[in-house]
Parts: structure tokens; sequence; C-alpha cells
């Protein structure tokens, strides 16, 4: 895992040790209760989950008759509202044009009481971050399954110039049937309209290149690096750059080599093993 740094395409980089493993926690299995009755059109029936970002509520839509998961925004100062703002309609612009099997589909996208929200699709299951907290290491047979998802759903995306910037197993829903499907493309950027001013670190400290950790725009080849990190942790039952400060994450990742994932599993195919560590 190895990146060569250089001064093009570098922008400033401002992170908080909050952001060392941000985004919303969604649990699938059983939505809390909501704190509003409807958004728009639609009648909210829980709570699947919040973050930092915002929350995620389950609602059901009349009009089509099916459930419907809901992201809004968490308001903060007028600043940092219309940031996030931007993002939000970012994300609705960009996932409107993504349809395919390994991608959660966006259905709508709208704004209530002066608010956004997107409305995409409802999936049933729970994120991978559960699934290996629960569960540990997986198999190299169930690795490569859920690597190869991933892999056809970022390649959509990249086919139609768009970066996704968050690539993490919270991201990432194993639906029922087993197939996982990338979510919260929150912070996902269209190749030709990056920013290359003043940008803020874009995704999760523990699955970034490490040209990331230098202020360069996430791109291809960096999702690349965050899919192999995710792909370390399903094999192995952690993440390799885990430590306790943004400084240390930062320090593994972008001067230490990472010992194969057989270290801590012993059953992990030396072949596949070689693959995720280059």
């Amino acid at each position: 895992m190895v990146s060569n740094i250089n001064q093009k395409g570098r922008t400033s980089v401002v992170y908080r040790e909050r952001d060392l493993n941000r985004g919303l926690t969604v649990k699938q299995a059983s939505a809390t209760h909501a704190d509003v009755e409807k958004i728009g059109r639609f009648e909210i029936q829980g709570i699947l989950g919040e973050g930092s970002q915002g929350k995620v509520y389950l609602a059901f839509d009349p009009h089509l008759e099916r459930k419907v998961a809901i992201k809004t925004l968490t308001k903060n100062s007028s600043t940092e509202q219309s940031n996030q703002l931007a993002f939000l309609m970012q994300e609705a612009r960009a996932v409107s044009n993504l349809q395919h099997s390994n991608i959660v589909t966006l259905y709508d996208a709208g704004e209530c009481g002066g608010e956004p929200y997107l409305v995409f699709e409802y999936v049933e299951g729970t994120t991978l971050r559960e699934v290996i907290k629960e569960s540990g290491a997986l198999t190299n047979a169930r690795a490569a399954e859920i690597a190869l998802d991933i892999l056809n759903g970022i390649e959509c995306a990249h086919r139609q110039g768009i970066i996704h910037c968050d690539l993490k197993p919270a991201n990432v829903m194993i639906a029922p049937s087993g197939v996982a499907r990338i979510m919260d493309f929150g912070i996902a950027k269209t190749v030709a309209n990056k920013n290359q001013d003043n940008a803020v670190f874009l995704g999760t400290p523990l699955y970034a290149a490490p040209e990331c950790f230098s202020g360069f725009t996430p791109n291809q080849t960096s999702e690349i690096f965050s899919i192999g990190m995710i792909v370390y942790e399903i094999l192995s039952g952690r993440n390799p750059a885990a430590a306790s400060t943004l400084a240390q994450v930062q320090h593994l990742i972008c001067h230490e080599t990472f010992a194969p994932p057989s270290v801590s599993n012993g059953n992990v195919d030396e072949k596949l093993g070689a693959i995720i560590l280059k």
C-alpha cells in the first residue's frame, strides 16, 4: 500500500478528532421512536440511525405504498449548514444517475420546513460494520463475494465520474440475500466539478489513502485503497490502522507497512492477502 505524494492537486486539510470514524450508525433491525410525524408526503415510522451528518428515518410513501429511508441534515451554524446543504444536494445530483444492484437507489429529493432531505430505497439487513463487529473475521469466500459487490458498485460510479469519498464498512449494507450494497454518497464529488481550493478532509481517516492526509482530493485510485482496507478488516476482524488518536492513524497509514491479514487470521488465503496488501 504505497502512494507517491507530489504537489499537484494539493488542497488544505481540516479535520478533527471526532472525524476518526464519523458517519451514521444505521441499525436496520429496529427503528427507534421518531421525533417527527411527516417529511413532505412521507409518513415517518421511526429512526434508523443518526450521527454527525444527520438522521435517517424509516418512512412510508403513501403514493407508491412502499417503505423508504429518508436522510435529513443536522442543523449547525449557518455557515456549516450552508456547506452541508450543498453536500446533500450534491449527493442527490450524483446518486440519481447511479442505477446498479450494488448501490442503494435514490428515489427522490426535496425540502421540508427549510431543510432538504433525500429519499432512498429501504434495504433490509445490517451494515458490514455490524456484521464484522458481531461475527469477527469472515471466510475467504465471503470476503471475496463482498469485495466483488463493492468493486462492481464503485466501478459503476467511477464510470460516471463519481467518487464516493467515504468508503467504509458502515457505508456498506448487507441485504438478507447476502448482497452488499453501497450507501451514503453524502460527500460524493463528481470528478468534473471537484473543488481544489480550501477542501475539508473528505472521508473517514481509518479508511483513507495516504495522499488524502496531505490534502489531495480522493480519486478512483484512493478508493481502491479504501476497499483494500475494508477487505483487510473483513478477513482479519480488525482495521490495521486502528489507533487511539488521529495522528497515530495517519502515521500507520502513511509510514508503516501493515502485517498480512493472516497474522490475525491463520485461515486467510495467502494469494488473497497478497492482493490486499498491494
